[in-house]
């Protein structure tokens, strides 16, 4: 069978009278609709828009479905989902969102075209709302399409979708709820309707069934943020300007026996310029990491090995010594030990990280403590362990788990593989102005 893209049944389907479904066409999953949540008449809430739309699986194209055609339906190909296609739909999306809040009573913002002649308090007034408005985003996680095109241009199908939403909150710059939905639209029967339509149809489906949770409610009224989503309480820093965060214990067994929580103890950092590593060290949802990595930004993507998603904020940072620390939500996830002695010159050490990005993230890598080194009057731990662009700020730890260094620069690329160095936990700490209890 050879593939057929979605985006050239467009223009077979466009005006297609749909005929009524046979038993030979494969249906896809059909998802019930649930009851939006009226919003309560009278309560104040934050206007909604939906601010960004992306597919998990547009690049290379991704087999969704099959084509058939001809009297009895027989197999003609395969249906992929394409950039294209998706940039087809995508215009339509905010519509179709804005008109299921409409129909469940959310408040609308006026937009810009509301306004025939705009005044600057007008522009100022929408600038405002802009900065208060609460931005959805929706990740179109999966996706399967069926078709059969009968002579005469009569056709039958279906779409499903499963989308991953989150509501931010540009004013906090936090995300105070997501949630995982699905819709689908199986042709009712002798209706003309594009291709394009289809997956609108679905969508929403998909965007009713988010207006039945009723976390999104909440979200969406005006609530404390923290009364929405957990939130990593301030650790406020004492009189001294020291920070004091709940660690963990110093691990005495091998590394291999805790290493899948060391590895998911360890996230990446991705910013507007790239990306780097870094990991938890208290159990309210702080990390460190590098200064290089964060750069300027304020906040930042942190992403866990199991793909999830979190707002972090940069909270302290020592350019000098190339540290920062990050605050995010308590995530669950047990911080990594520290080490408060210094290890060995010979011992077994092991790095942690994202190398080359979140692709090899939870990299590990095997070395020895090779050296102390002073450089310009700043100390450090050289090894010959493995490390990459996209290892900076994660861990170097010793046999048993512990945190030794921070991961800051490698030569190897200078052809001197094994020269790499790694900034010393206690300095970084020091710097910082942290301490582990």
């Amino acid at each position: 069978m050879r593939a057929i893209g979605v985006w050239a049944g467009i223009a077979i389907l466009a005006a297609a009278a749909w005929a009524p479904a046979r038993a030979d066409v494969p249906r896809v999953q059909d998802v019930p609709v649930k009851e939006a949540l009226p919003f309560p008449a009278g309560q104040e809430a934050r206007s909604l828009v939906l601010k960004t739309a992306k597919a998990r699986f547009t690049s290379p194209p991704t087999h969704i479905g099959e084509l058939h055609d001809g009297l009895f339906c027989g197999k003609k190909g395969d249906i992929t989902w394409t950039d294209r296609l998706f940039q087809t739909i995508t215009p339509g999306l905010g519509k179709t969102f804005r008109g299921e809040l409409e129909k469940a009573g959310y408040p609308m913002a006026p937009s810009a075209s509301d306004t025939l002649f705009p005044t600057a308090a007008d522009k100022e007034a929408l600038q405002k709302r802009a900065a208060t408005q609460l931005q959805v985003g929706a990740l179109v996680k999966d996706v399967a399409a069926n078709f059969c095109v009968r002579g005469g241009g009569s056709a039958q199908g279906g779409v499903y979708l499963r989308i991953f939403w989150q509501v931010f909150a540009p004013d906090e710059q936090k995300v105070i709820f997501e949630a995982t939905t699905e819709g689908s639209y199986q042709n009712a029967g002798g209706e003309t309707a594009s291709l394009s339509s289809f997956f609108l149809r679905a969508f929403e489906g998909a965007s009713r069934n988010l207006l039945a949770e009723p976390g999104f409610r909440d979200a969406v009224a005006n609530m404390p943020v923290a009364a929405q989503v957990p939130v990593a309480a301030a650790a406020t820093p004492s009189a001294e300007g020291v920070l004091h965060l709940a660690g963990s214990k110093a691990a005495t067994a091998q590394l291999q026996g805790n290493l899948t929580l060391l590895r998911a103890a360890v996230a990446t950092i991705v910013t507007n310029t790239g990306s780097g590593s870094g990991f938890f060290i208290s159990t309210s949802g702080h990390l460190l990491t590098n200064q290089h990595v964060v750069g300027d930004s304020k906040f930042v993507k942190v992403k866990l090995p199991t793909g999830r998603e979190i707002l972090g904020e940069v909270v302290r940072v020592d350019r000098e010594r190339d540290v920062a620390l990050i605050r995010t939500e308590p995530a669950g996830i047990a911080p990594m030990p520290v080490r408060s002695s210094e290890a060995n010159v010979g011992d077994d050490v092991y790095a942690l990280g994202s190398p080359l990005g979140d692709r090899f993230n939870s990299t590990l890598t095997r070395g020895i403590l090779s050296a102390y080194r002073t450089m310009e009057n700043k100390r450090y731990l050289q090894s010959d362990v493995a490390i990459l662009p996209g290892n900076s700020g994660g861990p170097l730890l010793d046999a048993q788990g512990n945190v030794l260094g921070i991961t800051v620069a490698g030569l190897g690329a200078r052809g001197m593989a094994g020269m790499n160095f790694f900034i010393p936990i206690g300095d970084a700490l020091a710097k910082l102005g942290i301490e582990l209890n």
